[in-house]
């Protein structure tokens, strides 16, 4: 049996050989974490799993990595998103995102991004803390928040943020939808739809461009328990939350999000 293991493992191209045993258990850890969030919200798991696991181990495996293992279990999340998600909404957002999605990847696989990610983290903390300041109530009052030329706008942008930092699209563009949704089931359900099916789009493209070795795929598979039990986990505690405390939360993920783009950016940086 044991030769048996050990063969299977070095098929598999010998997943978590480079970080130590405590190390993957902290890795474990915080996917669970992640997760539960992603189920709660609909969003918020992968650019936090990106940001810590890029200090433990190579950006761009952690990077991969995420992708590969975030898949699936989003998968356990799109009946939500069909029934709940506001689609008029979700439909020209998604084909933005998903035609931007393949320029930002091959940047992504030809340059560092560690100054993006810099710009990218100021960028949305901005904007999201106008939001909790209600200034966007105030200045979007009179525009039509759910006109498709400004929602595929905005997403095409997006799709490229995405591609490129492997994080923050869904993030930044979830700013712009807390204000096209008109209450948080419809947002939760769109940001899981819009999430769902980009994520697989960018697998495909990732997967063309030749990305993803046998060594990620095998650690994304060892990751997918603890992954499945922290969204469903995560979904039912959704259950028990009002529109208010969703809201607050929302705002807070994006926030924080944003400073550990900017945390990973400077530290790279220097």
């Amino acid at each position: 049996m044991l030769d048996l293991l050990n063969s299977l493992y070095l098929q598999a191209g010998q997943p978590y050989s480079d970080v130590p045993t405590w190390l993957v258990v902290f890795i474990f850890v915080i996917y669970f974490i992640g997760f539960t969030v992603r189920g709660v919200l609909g969003f918020g798991a992968v650019a936090p799993i990106v940001i810590i696991t890029s200090l433990l181990m190579e950006p761009h495996h952690a990077v991969l990595l995420a992708l590969v293992a975030s898949t699936l279990p989003q998968l356990q999340m799109l009946p939500q998103g069909l029934k709940d998600g506001d689609r008029a909404i979700a439909w020209p957002v998604l084909g933005a995102m998903m035609a931007g999605i393949p320029f930002g990847v091959w940047v992504f696989s030809h340059m560092g991004t560690d100054w993006f990610l810099l710009v990218l983290g100021c960028v949305i903390s901005i904007l999201i803390m106008l939001d909790m300041g209600r200034v966007w109530d105030r200045v979007l009052a009179d525009v039509d928040v759910r006109s498709v030329k400004l929602a595929m706008s905005l997403s095409l942008v997006a799709g490229f943020v995405n591609g490129l930092a492997g994080a923050g699209g869904v993030i930044s563009i979830a700013v712009y939808l807390k204000q096209a949704c008109r209450d948080h089931v419809s947002l939760r359900g769109t940001l899981i739809l819009i999430g769902t099916l980009l994520m697989n789009w960018r697998l495909v493209v990732t997967l063309t461009a030749g990305l993803i070795s046998l060594k990620i795929a095998a650690e994304a598979m060892l990751l997918l328990p603890v992954v499945y039990v922290g969204v469903w986990i995560g979904t039912n505690y959704f259950r028990t939350v009002d529109a208010a405390r969703y809201t607050r939360w929302v705002q807070w993920v994006i926030l924080l999000s944003a400073a550990g783009l900017i945390f990973k950016g400077v530290t790279r940086l220097i």
